[in-house]
């Protein structure tokens, strides 16, 4: 088996164990999972070199982050009725992460001068994975389930 396949099958099947049911989702998932992690490995090796490896591997992981948690209550949420409480619980949690994602982006930017373009690439990886898979969709492949 490749490195990259058993790689992935672990990444889904402990997304499956934490109560991500839909083979979509862990899909998506483990493939932002995947590239952060890659990034990050490769960003901490050639950080010598340069930052811009290191920073996309932030932006990405903070992507992941953020798609880890919107998968989560949309998976935890998606089959009850509309409700006060749950626009409350959406909201509150959004502003959250916004603000603990504007945090983390301040000091990399002001105080540590993370090169910028390498971050909002990484920010917009999980944009560009959903559209690898929404093309692999239309082409007729399909997410197996892990």
């Amino acid at each position: 088996m490749a490195l990259p396949a058993f790689f992935r099958q672990a990444i889904e099947r402990r997304l499956y164990s934490r109560g991500f049911t839909s083979p979509v989702v862990r899909h998506l998932l483990g493939t932002q999972i995947m590239l952060a992690g890659t990034a990050l490995v490769f960003g901490c090796i050639f950080v010598w070199l340069t930052l811009w490896p290191l920073a996309f591997g932030v932006g990405a992981a903070i992507a992941a982050f953020s798609l880890w948690h919107i998968a989560r209550f949309a998976q935890a949420n998606i089959q009850q009725r509309y409700s006060a409480a749950l626009t409350i619980r959406l909201l509150a949690g959004f502003s959250a992460r916004l603000v603990l994602i504007s945090l983390i982006l301040f000091v990399l930017i002001v105080w540590l001068k993370a090169p910028l373009a390498p971050l909002l690439i990484g920010l917009g990886s999980t944009v560009a994975g959903i559209v690898v898979w929404g093309i692999s969709r239309l082409s007729g492949n399909t997410v197996k389930e892990a």
